[in-house]
């Protein structure tokens, strides 16, 4: 059960970033290898640390409650992905968000959630190509919730270094899917709700931890 918690995690955490290469298909806008690689081990490194934190944390917690942590941890985590999902979506139709790209110069991103919902304002230099420095900028907003999710991960007893590489490879392969998809795809089309299948997704990992206590 323990590599199917790993896979489901692994999805979990990445499944942003297959949103976000759509989001970028749509744009035209390029991720060259060595962008999209350098976002992949962002969110790995981002894993590894939280895990290891997590680790050192669960030192310090009674055994009986170290698993139960990491499992309402992980819901709570689910919850709130959902959450600034829904509050996103309040804020304005995508088709509404794609007008105001072609229509207005962009704007600075006002947070990691902005710029997951328009990653093309990672593109500082308005080149149509996202290079290193500003993929890492992108790579930290992918990475946010996989730092968080990291230490759950620890706290419920997910192996170290399989845990680490399955998210590293899940984000290198969603992102570039995402684009292949998003340059293929009707200009307007929109993918609403996939940020709602990663949240969900923690949300089930953190239950069903529970529910093995």
């Amino acid at each position: 059960m323990s590599w199917a918690l790993l896979l489901l995690l692994a999805l979990a955490v990445s499944i942003d970033g297959f949103t976000v290469g759509f989001s970028c298909g749509l744009r035209q806008l390029e991720i060259p290898p060595a962008s999209l690689l350098a976002i992949s081990l962002l969110s790995a490194a981002a894993v590894a640390c939280s895990m290891l934190a997590g680790s050192g944390a669960a030192q310090l917690l009674p055994l009986r409650f170290i698993s139960a942590f990491g499992g309402v941890l992980l819901v709570l985590l689910g919850l709130y992905i959902i959450g600034e999902h829904l509050a996103g979506a309040r804020s304005g139709p995508a088709g509404d968000r794609e007008r105001s790209v072609k229509a207005a110069p962009p704007k600075k991103s006002r947070g990691f959630i902005t710029l997951l919902q328009r990653p093309e304002e990672a593109d500082l230099d308005r080149s149509g190509t996202l290079s290193v420095k500003e993929a890492l900028l992108l790579g930290s907003a992918l990475a946010a919730d996989a730092f968080v999710a990291g230490f759950g991960a620890a706290l419920i007893g997910l192996p170290f270094l399989p845990t680490v590489l399955a998210v590293g490879l899940t984000k290198l392969a969603l992102l570039p899917l995402g684009a292949a998809c998003g340059r293929i795809a009707f200009r307007g089309v929109n993918l609403p709700h996939t940020a709602l299948w990663g949240g969900a997704i923690l949300i089930i990992i953190g239950i069903i931890n529970l529910f093995q206590i």
